[in-house]
C-alpha cells in the first residue's frame, strides 16, 4: 500500500474487490455473508446501512488496515481471528486494507431485533458466542445442502437470541433518552433527502419527538457531530460528488446542495477538502 492511499471518503472511486469466494443467505431475521477476499492490492471496504452490521474476522493475513467511523474508533488496526467489528445502523464506516487475504462472516442485523436500541461502534471486539457461531456459519453456508441449511438455521436462531439478550439496551439513564437506530435513520434520511432545504433544530428534534435541548445532546452522542456540523458535512460531501462526476456549474452545485452563496460554499468546501471547488473539479477531470 502506498503512502498516498487513504480511506475511502465517499467521493473518490472505490478500489476493486478481488473476491475469491462469496456465499450469501438469509437466516431468520439475519443476513449472512461468508466470504474470502484477496487483498494483495489496496481494497476498500465501506458500510452505511439502515441495519446494524457485524463483521467477524476468521482468518487470512493483513499487513495494514486503516479504518474510519463517522462516529466511533478510527485509525490503524489489524484484525486477529475472532475479532469483531460492530458497525451501527446509519453510521458510515470505511476501511482500506492490504495484505494476503481475509476470510470473514458479515452479519446484517435488523434494528428491530435489538428492540431499536442504539449500538456502539467497536473494533476488535470479542464475543466468544458470536465468533463460534460465525465460524460455524462460514462452513455451513458454503456447504449448501439440506442438512447444512437446517444446521445454519439453528445457529441463526441462537445468534438472534444472543443479540437480543446481550446487545439490546434495556435501561436508560434517568432523564436521558438516546437516539434509537430508527431515530438515526430518520434523521439521516431527512437531511440527505433535502440538502437544499432549510433545516432547524426544532424541526429535526420534532422528527424524533424530542425537545431541542435534549435533542442537541443526544444527536452529538449518536453522530459525533452537532446537528449543524452534520448538515454541513452532508451538503459538502454531496457537492463533492456532483463536482467529481457531474458537469453542472459550481454555482449551480452550491445552490442545489443548500448554500446561499457561492462564496460561502467555496470557503466551506476548501476548509473540508483542502482545495476550492474549481481545483477539485479540475483534479477529477
Amino acid at each position: 500500500m502506498t503512502e498516498a492511499a487513504t480511506v475511502w471518503d465517499g467521493i473518490r472511486p472505490r478500489s476493486p474487490r478481488d473476491v475469491v469466494a462469496r456465499h450469501q443467505v438469509g437466516i431468520g431475521q439475519l443476513g449472512v455473508l461468508a466470504a474470502t477476499e484477496n487483498l494483495k492490492a489496496p481494497t476498500d471496504w465501506a458500510f452505511e446501512e439502515d441495519h446494524h452490521t457485524i463483521v467477524v474476522h476468521l482468518g487470512g493475513r493483513l499487513d495494514r488496515m486503516e479504518c474510519e467511523f463517522s462516529v466511533g474508533p478510527s485509525g490503524s488496526v489489524l484484525p486477529a481471528r475472532g475479532d469483531i467489528w460492530v458497525i451501527p445502523a446509519a453510521c458510515r464506516y470505511a476501511a482500506l486494507a492490504q495484505g494476503e487475504s481475509a476470510a470473514f462472516v458479515e452479519l446484517s442485523v435488523p434494528t428491530a431485533l435489538l428492540a431499536d436500541a442504539p449500538l456502539a461502534a467497536r473494533v476488535r471486539h470479542r464475543d466468544e458466542a458470536v465468533f463460534r457461531a460465525a465460524a460455524r456459519l462460514f462452513e455451513l453456508v458454503r456447504a449448501g445442502d439440506d442438512l447444512a441449511r437446517m444446521a445454519a438455521h439453528e445457529v441463526g436462531d441462537m445468534l438472534e437470541r444472543h443479540f437480543g439478550e446481550r446487545y439490546a439496551l434495556r435501561e436508560r439513564l434517568r432523564g436521558y433518552r438516546a437516539l434509537s437506530a430508527s431515530d438515526r435513520n430518520c434523521l439521516a434520511e431527512a437531511v440527505r433527502g433535502q440538502l437544499d432545504a432549510e433545516h432547524s433544530l426544532a424541526a429535526l428534534a420534532a422528527l424524533v419527538g424530542m425537545d431541542v435541548r435534549r435533542f442537541t445532546s443526544a444527536f452529538h452522542d449518536a453522530f459525533g457531530l452537532s446537528p449543524w456540523q452534520y448538515v454541513m458535512r452532508m451538503r459538502l460531501d454531496e457537492a463533492a460528488r456532483r463536482l467529481w462526476y457531474g458537469t453542472a456549474p459550481v454555482t449551480e452545485v452550491a445552490l442545489a446542495t443548500g448554500f446561499a452563496s457561492s462564496s460561502h460554499f467555496a470557503t466551506a468546501f476548501a476548509r473540508r477538502f483542502g482545495v476550492p471547488p474549481t481545483r477539485y473539479r479540475a483534479a477529477a477531470r
